[in-house]
């Protein structure tokens, strides 16, 4: 299975259980410094579309 991400890079999927709890764990994630937040708002993005993206393949 493949999907692409925000970049337009394909990401090929192996274990696709394994990849949305480790999807839905990182879009979690933020720094508890307030100086990375920018950073942290782009990777949320970027892991809440992959979540998105691999609970559409689940089905």
């Amino acid at each position: 299975m493949k999907i692409i991400d925000i970049n337009g890079l394909y990401l090929e999927i192996e274990n696709l259980q394994l990849a949305i709890m480790q999807a839905d764990d990182y879009r979690h994630y933020e720094h508890i410094d307030p100086l990375h937040r920018q950073a942290d708002e782009k990777l949320k993005a970027y892991w809440e579309d992959i979540y998105q993206k691999l609970l559409q393949l689940q089905g």
